[in-house]
C-alpha cells in the first residue's frame, strides 16, 4: 500500500455529478435544438491532476532607475498569481483576492492514480513568467515588466478521466470534482478570473 500526502482543492461534486456536468459541457446544443458532434463515453478512471500555484512580484519601470532610487509616478509594482496545469502544460491567471483553499489529504495511489506531470517544475515556472509578462501584464501596462518568483505551491485536483470516442478518434477529458474553473471575465486587462 502506497499512501502519499498531498495538497488538493476541496471537492463539491460527486464523481457522477462531475461526469454528468462535463458531458453536458462537451455536448452543447446548436441553437438549443441539437448537438452536431456526439462523443461516446468508453471508460472512466479516478485521477488526481497535478497543478502548481505561483505568485510573482512584478515591476514596470517607465524610466531607468539608479540603485535605491524611488519608483516614479508612472512606475508600477505588485504581484500576480498564476495557476499552472502541469498535466496539459498551460497557465491561467489567478486573482490573488480569491483564496486558493487547499486541504491536505492522504492518497492511496493503488486506488487513485496520481497523473505524471507533462513538464518539469523549472519549465512550469519559465512558461508562467512568459505568460504573465506577455499575455497579462503587458496588455495592462503596455510595457514588459521585470518578474521574479515570490512563492510556489504544488497541488492536485481530483477528477474523473473520461476516455471518449468521436468519429473514429479517441479523446481524453477531465471531469473535475471541485469548483475551480474559469467562470467569468474582467472587462479590464487581466482577462480570465478563476473562481474557487
Amino acid at each position: 500500500m502506497s499512501v502519499k500526502k498531498i495538497l488538493r482543492t476541496s471537492n463539491v461534486y460527486s464523481s457522477n455529478q462531475a461526469v454528468e456536468n462535463k458531458m453536458k459541457q462537451i455536448h452543447p446544443k446548436l441553437f438549443g435544438l441539437f448537438c452536431p458532434v456526439k462523443y461516446s463515453l468508453v471508460s472512466t478512471e479516478k485521477v488526481y491532476v497535478p497543478y502548481m500555484f505561483m505568485v510573482f512580484n512584478y515591476r514596470v519601470l517607465r524610466n531607468p532607475r539608479k540603485n535605491g532610487e524611488q519608483l516614479g509616478t508612472f512606475d508600477k509594482e505588485g504581484q500576480i498569481g498564476i495557476v499552472y496545469d502541469m498535466n496539459e502544460v498551460h497557465a491561467f491567471h489567478y486573482d490573488l483576492y480569491d483564496e486558493l483553499a487547499l486541504v491536505e489529504s492522504s492518497v492511496d495511489s493503488t486506488e487513485v492514480k496520481l497523473l505524471q506531470t507533462g513538464c518539469t517544475e523549472k519549465e512550469a515556472i519559465e512558461n508562467s513568467i512568459e505568460c504573465a509578462k506577455w499575455q497579462f501584464l503587458r496588455k495592462v501596462f503596455h510595457a514588459v515588466p521585470e518578474i521574479t518568483l515570490a512563492e510556489k505551491t504544488a497541488f492536485y485536483r481530483e477528477a474523473v478521466k473520461l476516455n471518449l470516442t468521436c468519429r473514429g478518434k479517441q479523446y481524453e477529458k477531465f471531469a473535475y470534482l471541485d469548483m475551480f474553473g474559469a467562470k467569468n471575465e474582467h472587462i479590464s486587462g487581466l482577462k480570465v478570473r478563476l473562481d474557487v
